[in-house]
């Protein structure tokens, strides 16, 4: 890879407009679409007029501090074998949420943070933003409580599924030293993890590699306490149909080039169909990244932030919006919602002044601080193309 001061200088000279003008985004075809070449010129226009802004800046974030983040088979072995260790780390670190049975674990804290949030953070006006803060601050514990301060990853999801690769073999799950564990043990006959799917390849208790130890605490959702203590296995249920259908490069790269506002952009990540743009895209790009993982807790809406693999996938989640954001900057810091899952109970529409809810993992942020992955109040980083 080239220095990052080689890549500023080509962003200053390929992007010097960006503060004040869109960028103009290339014709492609259906096959540079569904190949993934549409994803990576986009992502590369993104990504320096990014850096651009960053240099542009003198304080908060700047070209000394700015950290790249890059699709997991990109990293090193060293970073792949460190955050994964990193992660183990957290799951021995004692827990800040305190008088709940089952949160033993500094792990333990994100599950029931997200635990606690997800009616207020999903189909709402704060999905991607407090999602793009959530990973932020777990980047932040894995570097003071465990030392880790190599790239933060993501799973680019099209790049092991329909034509191009099967989620048992991509590098994040296939079992080896450097990735995130594997599959679950096959279990003749099992159930989908949602109705219109095959079964995946697993199903049960991971067999071998990270986290085949791994103990989950908490949780499901639908038990009589769902933060009672209630150890078991991680169990994974692969499932390449799910991916083929609606996690390609094709489902990652329509909604960054269809989406006319922020509104839209949203609801086609997530198939909201309270928009005529998200009733056509099944589970979207959001659930199919998920139930591409599957299992328990990973097919959990509440608890699968406990599934290793969760973080990468909101990784690829952020890293769209972030593209999305920085093809047309001035024109699309904004949000659009309220603060409840389906406005469910109504409330009234969120503004940028609004604070997000991280205790007790992280001081409480605004919406407004988390729009700019480069703004350095906190954020300050750029994701790299695959």
């Amino acid at each position: 890879m080239k220095s990052l001061a080689v890549l500023l200088t080509s962003a200053l000279a390929l992007a010097s407009s960006a503060l004040a003008a869109a960028a103009e985004i290339p014709q492609f075809t259906q096959e540079e679409i569904d190949t993934g070449v549409a994803i990576r010129e986009l992502g590369r226009i993104a990504y320096e007029n990014a850096l651009a802004r960053v240099e542009a800046s003198t304080e908060g974030c700047t070209k000394e501090n700015v950290r790249i983040r890059k699709e997991w088979r990109n990293m090193t072995l060293d970073d792949r074998k460190g955050y994964q260790e990193a992660v183990q780390c957290l799951m021995q670190q004692p827990a800040r949420h305190t008088g709940l049975d089952g949160v033993r674990t500094a792990w333990d804290d994100y599950g029931a943070l997200h635990y606690y949030q997800t009616p207020y953070v999903h189909n709402s006006a704060t999905f991607l933003l407090w999602h793009r803060h959530y990973n932020w601050v777990l980047e932040q514990d894995l570097k003071e409580l465990c030392g880790y301060t190599g790239v933060f990853p993501y799973w680019e999801w099209g790049l092991d599924c329909g034509t191009m690769g099967t989620v048992d073999t991509s590098p994040v799950f296939d079992g080896s030293e450097y990735s995130l564990g594997g599959n679950g043990e096959f279990i003749e006959g099992h159930r989908p993890s949602i109705g219109g799917a095959k079964a995946g390849s697993g199903g049960g208790c991971l067999l071998s590699g990270p986290f085949s130890n791994f103990t989950v605490n908490i949780g499901p959702v639908g038990s009589a306490d769902p933060l009672k203590y209630n150890p078991r296995c991680i169990k994974r249920d692969l499932n390449n149909d799910i991916c083929s259908k609606w996690a390609t490069l094709r489902n990652t790269t329509e909604p960054i080039l269809n989406a006319t506002d922020i509104a839209v952009f949203q609801a086609i990540v997530q198939g909201d169909g309270r928009w005529p743009e998200g009733r056509t895209v099944g589970m979207a790009v959001h659930g199919g990244g998920h139930f591409s993982i599957s299992g328990d807790p990973g097919s959990d809406f509440y608890f699968s932030a406990l599934e290793p693999g969760f973080y990468l996938h909101h990784g690829n989640i952020d890293r769209m919006h972030f593209i999305w954001q920085n093809l047309d900057w001035e024109n699309r810091q904004t949000i659009a919602g309220t603060n409840t899952m389906y406005d469910q109970p109504p409330t009234p529409e969120a503004v940028l002044e609004d604070n997000m809810g991280f205790e007790p993992l992280n001081r409480n942020v605004t919406i407004g601080q988390t729009m700019d992955t480069v703004g350095g109040t906190p954020l300050c980083y750029v994701y790299e193309p695959w």
